[in-house]
């Protein structure tokens, strides 16, 4: 730092109440000290320094260009966030709040507290709402809701006609509140949508103002709410004041085949055929009928003949949107006059998409020296029965190496597959009523699966599969998710010629009748999720992500079985000669992410989850069972890995995928995430969970939860992270160290927390796309 000069090493805001966040407070300090990593270390400051004082080196122009320089301290800052503090604190109530900046120059550094002593804030004491008849015609109030609200607890004195009380219900302004400016400017929105859910088209909050006293004492304020005349400017610069006039639509018209850069302006579009129905206009364009016309109109919420609703506006462009064949919906209105009264003509444009699309991918594996090569090939049409409905058909294939002649066929891993699915935009089923059908936005989807998986040294065996799914949510509350699995059914074939005879003969009597003979799944389940991640409030400090779901096989099955009389084979009956599975299974994940600043955050996550055999089965699937390690979960060991409990194979032979498995699962996870510079981002971590089984099963002894032991059986992870945050996607690789094995290895510590040097032991790398939660 040169003479006179110091870095700004810190920055931030203290305050005597604790009804303004600091985190919102701090987000308002114009100059902000170098950037940390994790918070502990200035390492993009550290990078910038690397660079030295010779900044026309190529080397050191990338340094400069990939750290951050010096923030210099800049008293003049300081001046311009103490005024926006006080108008912060003066918006939120504290009229009287007082900001002292303190400021310590020490050692070519300075470090600032804004300290904020608060004092006591303003509330409201009183509310009135005055809406004249000369603003609001008072014959068109019957539009609004008519029923008769209970009195205000303002009093019923400052009610002149029924207007108010409707103004008055649901109001944020409440009795004894903080006198908030915020949250009065959320009553204009509030009042605003009232009005332009109501026919008042040209209405804006511009028209609602208010009129505070704060000269009552004792810090009171008595608030008015006033609604002004509509306002007319006349070409020769005059202005007339006449009240809010209610808009009628009279029609709508849907140009489904509109390319502004190919026609221009709309009035030279040349439709080839015109679909009319009630007020309704549907022009296609040059592709013709392309798509049905119920289609569109029973996702166009705006009714020819009713009141303009900016709520049915949204609502239909948000609809038109989800349909995958339409693309760049937009919406606008034509106001003309038409017998001394306004009306409006809806105008829709829409742009088609590509009907037919065809991707490819291709993908290399390295597992523990292993070398895989995998492709696949994707067919898409989104339009394919001229609804919207989205058809998919993707092939794929695998190979990996696990000998040393990567041509050994024979003795490879092979798999091979197909699967397909179509997608209607709209809930297939009977008996439900438009209103519902319109509130919500819907998909049904039907699909289809085959694959074949051939592991030398194990198994080959066939999977089939097939479903019908149907995933909802309000078209008002879209944060929340709910998807039914009506049916799920699976058919695995495992031919007992194709099991390699050393690992049937290390799989107990029960591992080898419940997976990996021919099996028959039916299951029907019911997944629930909301989250607040698509909040468009910038200074909310978290984001939430809740998920939870319940699913149920067999039991469909089991009333044939038993109405049939089959008989039982080995312990359970069969269908057309095979074994079904009966079970329960649940799961639950919730996961929060808080935002510390601009560049750092925390997230966490816990999860569980719970399946039980019952009935005619007295295991889980292998395909339905839970595993634990891995991208996603405790880091600290590879994918399926990790449990059940303290288990540990003692035969080598029996150290695989199957016997890490179980039907309990308990998660949790912390991380820290810091933005570096450019795409890099970096991540710490700790992670602790484990699976169990619910019986005792032979072959996974010390597997079982046992209520009075499984807290000693939680393992533990540590571990950072670095990431490629691309906006549209995020690539990730970890590194996770053991902290605590809870397996009875006597080759390991229990805690190898100690050796972390150990990086072949102890440590498991993963590369996954997306943030573990």
């Amino acid at each position: 730092m040169p003479d006179g000069k110091y870095l700004l090493a810190s920055a931030e805001v203290k305050s005597d109440t604790k009804s303004i966040s600091a985190w919102e407070l701090n987000t308002y300090i114009k100059q902000k000290p170098n950037f940390k990593t994790f918070e502990v270390f200035k390492l993009p400051l550290s990078i910038y320094n690397l660079s030295g004082h010779d900044s026309t080196k190529w080397v050191n122009k990338k340094l400069r260009h990939a750290g951050e320089p010096p923030v210099i301290y800049d008293s003049t800052q300081v001046d311009h966030t103490v005024v926006d503090l006080k108008r912060i604190m003066t918006n939120r109530g504290y009229l009287n709040a007082e900001v002292s900046p303190i400021i310590t120059l020490r050692g070519k550094r300075a470090r600032i507290i804004y300290d904020i002593k608060a004092g006591k804030p303003y509330k409201i004491d009183d509310y009135i709402i005055d809406v004249k008849e000369t603003t609001i015609n008072k014959e068109l109030l019957p539009t609004f809701p008519s029923k008769s609200f209970k009195r205000n607890e303002f009093g019923s004195d400052t009610v002149v006609f029924s207007l108010d009380s409707i103004l008055y219900r649901n109001s944020l302004v409440h009795r004894n509140s903080r006198f908030d400016l915020d949250m009065l400017d959320q009553e204009r929105d509030r009042i605003t949508s009232l009005f332009r859910r109501n026919g008042y088209y040209a209405f804006n909050k511009e028209y609602i103002g208010f009129v505070a006293d704060t000269t009552l004492g004792n810090n009171k304020v008595e608030l008015e709410l006033s609604i002004y005349p509509f306002t007319q400017r006349a070409q020769n610069g005059q202005t007339t004041e006449t009240p809010h006039r209610q808009y009628e639509v009279t029609g709508v018209d849907l140009y489904v085949d509109f390319n502004p850069i190919e026609i221009g302006d709309i009035s030279s579009y040349e439709p080839t055929s015109i679909y009319e129905k009630d007020g309704y206009r549907i022009l296609y364009g040059e592709r013709g009928e392309y798509i049905k016309p119920y289609v569109i109109l029973n996702n166009c919420f705006i009714r020819p003949g009713e009141l303009y609703n900016e709520n049915m506006t949204a609502l239909t462009y948000s609809a038109l949107s989800q349909l995958r064949i339409l693309k760049n919906v937009n919406i606008s209105y034509a106001e003309y006059w038409e017998n001394d009264s306004t009306k409006l003509r809806c105008i829709i444009t829409c742009i088609p998409d590509k009907k037919q699309g065809i991707s490819t991918e291709l993908e290399g594996t390295n597992s523990k020296g292993s070398f895989g090569v995998g492709a696949g090939i994707g067919y898409l049409h989104r339009n394919i029965f001229r609804g919207s409905e989205q058809f998919n058909v993707r092939l794929r294939g695998s190979y990996e190496a696990i000998t040393p002649n990567f041509s050994s066929f024979k003795d490879n891993y092979f798999e091979i597959g197909g699967e397909t699915s179509l997608t209607f935009p709209r809930f297939m089923f009977p008996l439900l009523d438009r209103d519902f059908r319109q509130r919500i936005h819907a998909t049904t989807q039907l699909t289809g699966n085959y694959t074949y998986q051939r592991r030398p040294g194990f198994f080959s065996r066939t999977v089939l599969s097939s479903g019908v799914k149907y995933t909802w949510q309000d078209r008002r509350r879209s944060s929340i998710r709910h998807i039914i699995d009506l049916i799920d059914v699976s058919y695995i074939r495992v031919p007992e010629s194709k099991l390699d005879t050393t690992f049937r003969n290390n799989l107990s009597e029960a591992a080898f009748r419940y997976s990996f003979t021919n099996q028959f799944i039916m299951s029907a389940g019911y997944t629930f999720s909301k989250t607040n991640a698509n909040n468009t409030n910038k200074l909310m400090p978290s984001v939430y992500s809740l998920r939870a779901s319940i699913e149920s096989a067999g039991n469909v099955l089991a009333l044939a079985a038993i109405i049939a009389d089959t008989k039982k084979e080995s312990g359970s009956r069969q269908i057309f000669g095979t074994n079904f599975a009966q079970y329960l299974k649940g799961t639950f994940d919730y996961s929060k992410t808080y935002t510390l600043d601009e560049k750092n955050s925390i997230a966490w996550h816990v999860g569980g989850g719970l399946a039980y055999p019952y009935g005619n089965f007295s295991q889980i699937p292998i395909e339905k069972r839970f595993f634990s390690g891995g991208a996603n979960n405790v880091r600290g060991w590879a994918v399926r890995e990790l449990g059940p409990g303290s288990f540990y194979a003692k035969d080598e032979k029996k150290d695989n995928f199957y016997y890490h498995s179980g039907e309990m699962r308990m998660d949790a996870n912390i991380e820290y995430r810091s933005k570096l510079f450019w795409i890099l981002e970096l991540g710490a971590f700790i992670d602790a969970g484990n699976i169990w089984t619910v019986k005792g099963y032979e072959g996974q002894e010390q597997g079982q939860f046992q209520i009075n032991t499984f807290y000693k059986e939680i393992a533990a992870a540590w571990g950072l992270g670095i990431r490629l945050n691309f906006d549209f996607v995020l690539i990730r690789l970890d590194a996770g160290w053991k902290a605590y094995d809870p397996s009875d290895n006597p080759n390991t510590r229990r805690w190898p927390i100690s050796e972390p040097y150990k990086f072949k032991k102890n440590v498991a790398w993963h590369i996954a796309v997306g943030y573990p939660f």
